[in-house]
């Protein structure tokens, strides 16, 4: 396993590094485009590097920061999302942007990301809830039952945000109760309201 790669930049284009490591071996990696700007030709670098097999292809993942790469590696776990839309992701928001647009379950901004739609970004807004570090989640609310009922009432056409919000209001009030059938129902009720 790759866990970084340094060296000297030894050709540059958005998207793209090769790095020259001083051992005889020149690695290429794809980085975020919003990196292009702050890499120079024959520059020390240091890449936090995501290695990815599949198939036959083997790609090296190069990232300027730790958060960057942490934010990659949760994209990529979000069912249906690649490394190429996962890097695109990565390209277009820092993660902060990404801490903020996750905790309002902004679906505008991320389904403006090429490659995200809105369904894909209410999937990502879903699955990374309270795994981004700094939401203010109740320990109820990132629980596997809370996911599971937000996710019933998204599939229903509800809204993402009043889902989260009634799914946090209903467990808060039946703390005691771990039924998904019976709280299901009260959280529907809840959300028409």
């Amino acid at each position: 396993m790759i866990a970084a790669v340094r060296g000297k930049v030894f050709q540059l284009s958005p998207g793209r590094v090769a790095v020259d490591t001083g051992s005889g071996l020149v690695l290429q990696l794809l980085v975020p485009v919003s990196s292009f700007q702050h890499l120079r030709q024959h520059q020390d670098v240091l890449l936090h590097a995501v290695l990815k097999i599949k198939d036959e292809d083997v790609v090296v993942y190069g990232f300027l920061t730790l958060e960057e790469k942490a934010l990659f590696e949760k994209l990529v776990a979000v069912s249906g999302i690649g490394g190429k839309t996962a890097m695109a992701c990565v390209s277009a928001l820092t993660p902060g942007e990404w801490l903020a647009a996750v905790a309002a379950a902004d679906v505008e901004r991320i389904s403006s990301i090429p490659g995200i739609g809105k369904k894909t970004a209410q999937r990502i807004i879903l699955e990374l809830t309270g795994k981004l570090g700094m939401e203010k989640e109740t320990p109820e609310a990132g629980s596997r039952l809370a996911s599971d009922l937000v996710s019933g009432l998204v599939n229903l056409g509800y809204a993402l945000k009043s889902a989260r919000e009634a799914v946090r209001c209903v467990l808060k009030e039946n703390s005691g109760r771990s039924d998904f059938e019976g709280l299901f129902k009260i959280t529907l009720k809840k959300v028409k309201q």
